[in-house]
């Protein structure tokens, strides 16, 4: 049990290597059927009761009786944790959300993202009041309303685009996009300003494809490879200079902002449909269902 609790913590300060070892040739030595010879089971024990009786004699006299037991639980608890905080990190990694791809709950690890600094759980998120403004596709007259807010150097807005594109081809829903850099994501705002000023000239879905498909060149370039895209885009590059370099889109950008600080918005991407919060990756079957949720009125 001890090799157990010391080897995790040897990962993380070399003052507990020296007992790992140790504890390490304990355990090898029980399991040849010998018996340990290194003392560190006492010494261990001795250490805890020791301690304890500073405090309540009592419970070092419990301690101690049952001090095998009490080892066992704080083993398994150690044990449970880590697995648990494992699960977490993978999930955040491949949803972007630490408890899976069905989840909207807040997640602490999402203050990587650099949220603007707040936290939110799913009962703060409130949809927003303007379903019209942002940049708009799929059936305007359907009752049935997608909101999401992104941000272009996100990679988990990105890893969700296959799936808003397969929703918004299937006709049946009203989708608008609502710009939403995040601060620790380089170059966010400047690729959510370069396709507003695209959508100006009716091209921005063909510079959201492409700043999507080369989104660590503009994470990493910056402004250079955005304008090389928005030329690549078609777009007439004296307009688009004109905006982009006049910041003409900021204060729209700034609307959108603020209106995702607004709702509480601590992740990208969020969806809203029909009001109803969707936070990190979503495949597009779970989107098509709560589609069909938000038809049936539900």
């Amino acid at each position: 049990m001890a090799f157990v609790v010391l080897g995790v913590m040897s990962v993380f300060s070399a003052k507990y290597r020296p007992l790992a070892k140790e504890a390490f040739r304990c355990v090898f030595r029980t399991v040849t059927f010998r018996p340990c010879d290194t003392g560190l089971d006492d010494r261990i024990k001795a250490e805890v009761l020791s301690r304890v009786m500073r405090f309540s004699l009592p419970a070092a006299r419990l301690a101690n009786r049952h001090f095998q037991i009490l080892s066992w639980i704080f083993v398994l608890l150690t044990l449970g944790s880590l697995a648990y905080s494992a699960l977490g990190i993978y999930n955040f990694y491949q949803y972007g959300n630490c408890d899976g791809p069905q989840a909207s709950g807040a997640c602490i690890l999402n203050y990587l993202t650099s949220d603007y600094g707040r936290f939110s759980s799913p009962t703060e998120l409130i949809a927003p009041n303007d379903t019209a403004n942002g940049i708009v596709a799929g059936d305007l007259g359907s009752n049935v309303t997608a909101v999401e807010f992104g941000c272009f150097t996100c990679p988990y807005t990105k890893q969700d685009e296959p799936a808003v594109q397969a929703l918004i081809a299937d006709g049946s829903v009203k989708y608008i996009f609502k710009p939403f850099p995040l601060p620790g994501h380089p170059y966010s705002r400047d690729a959510a300003n370069a396709v507003l000023c695209a959508d100006r000239q009716g091209k921005s879905w063909e510079l959201r494809k492409l700043v999507f498909d080369h989104q660590e060149a503009c994470a990493k370039g910056g402004v250079l490879p955005i304008k090389i895209l928005a030329e690549n885009a078609g777009l007439n590059m004296t307009q688009f200079d004109k905006c982009f370099d006049g910041n003409l889109t900021s204060s729209e950008l700034d609307h959108y902002i603020a209106q995702g600080k607004a709702s509480h918005i601590y992740a990208t991407p969020t969806f809203f449909i029909n009001g109803k919060p969707f936070v990190g990756v979503k495949s597009i079957e779970e989107l098509r269902e709560a589609v069909r949720r938000a038809k049936a009125g539900r």
